[in-house]
């Protein structure tokens, strides 16, 4: 065997990470949006106003950090960034108002179907093909999850509007998610920053003029006191972080496993619970976590099948 070299060692540690970072980026991912459901949750204003409030919010936000980092945003972004925006207010609007209609973990179940939806359009819109490995895990993942949500018994509260909307609120972010990864792929010269920036901005057009339109003054002004720390970090951790680091995640990782990685977020959303809203994580809940836990370690030992060709 020949000696290692010093521009060997280089490129291995290289490989090495470029394979870590979107790893770390991905588990920020997670704890950013579990945790956005219990505090979000603790928004005492209504759904439309408090989504257009972190919108708004974010958008300024989001400039001056291009700005500072030097990027841009123009028009041939901005067209990019039209169909995946309106999703992604969309998205926020209906789950903001399924807080009202059912429980997290109601909301949480049905997000768990995601990854399936995304196995579904993984092959036809990306070329990636999940062998047997991948699915049977998926399905070991999905189940693991159910057992996370069913685990809370009573706590599994909903009406049938919320049911509709927490089934609206999956099929719109599964839209999002993929439509992000379907542009972002070809955008090698943008940065995450951007991407959200432009995607913000169309958020904020889909979802403000409604709330303008069936909001009177009082629910304009509700949000006051508390609601301000947890409104902080629906924008800047669930809201900035999460979804910036998501973008540029959506780089390097494939949908089929980052979508069944974001089954995680169910064990964080569910344990962050018994804090912030008193509802104790039950043994069937910490073991499904331990399942869903193990099928994402599964699925990410193995890479996907090479693109059809």
């Amino acid at each position: 065997m020949g000696a290692t070299t010093p521009a060997t060692a280089t490129a291995a540690r290289n490989v090495a990470t470029n394979a870590l970072l979107p790893t770390l980026a991905m588990i920020g991912v997670i704890v950013a949006w579990g945790l956005g459901p219990p505090i979000s949750k603790l928004i005492t204003a209504p759904p439309l106003v408090t989504v257009s409030y972190r919108l708004t919010i974010s958008v300024p936000i989001l400039y001056l950090m291009v700005r500072f980092s030097g990027g841009r945003v123009d028009r041939a972004l901005l067209r990019r960034c039209l169909i995946p925006g309106v999703f992604f207010g969309a998205n926020l609007a209906i789950v903001f108002a399924a807080f009202q209609e059912a429980t997290i973990v109601v909301i949480s179940v049905l997000n768990a179907m995601q990854p399936a939806v995304v196995l579904l359009a993984a092959r036809p819109l990306f070329g990636e093909r999940p062998g047997a490995w991948h699915l049977s895990w998926t399905a070991v993942g999905f189940g693991g999850t159910v057992a996370v949500i069913l685990g809370a018994g009573s706590e599994v509260r909903t009406t049938t509007a919320g049911l509709v909307l927490s089934t609206l609120a999956m099929l719109t972010f599964t839209a999002y998610f993929l439509a992000t990864k379907r542009v972002r792929a070809g955008l090698a010269d943008v940065g995450a920053i951007e991407w959200m920036l432009g995607v913000s901005i169309f958020a904020v057009a889909t979802v403000v003029p409604i709330t303008l339109a069936t909001s009177d003054r009082a629910d304009l002004l509700a949000v006051a006191g508390s609601d301000w720390l947890w409104m902080a970090w629906a924008v800047l951790g669930t809201g900035i972080a999460g979804h910036v680091l998501m973008s540029w995640v959506h780089r390097y990782i494939p949908v089929s496993r980052s979508s069944l990685y974001l089954l995680a977020m169910n064990v964080v959303a569910i344990t962050a619970a018994w804090p912030i809203h008193d509802e104790p994580v039950t043994v069937v809940q910490a073991l499904g976590g331990l399942v869903v836990l193990g099928a994402v370690a599964a699925v990410g030992r193995r890479p996907l099948s090479p693109p059809a060709t």
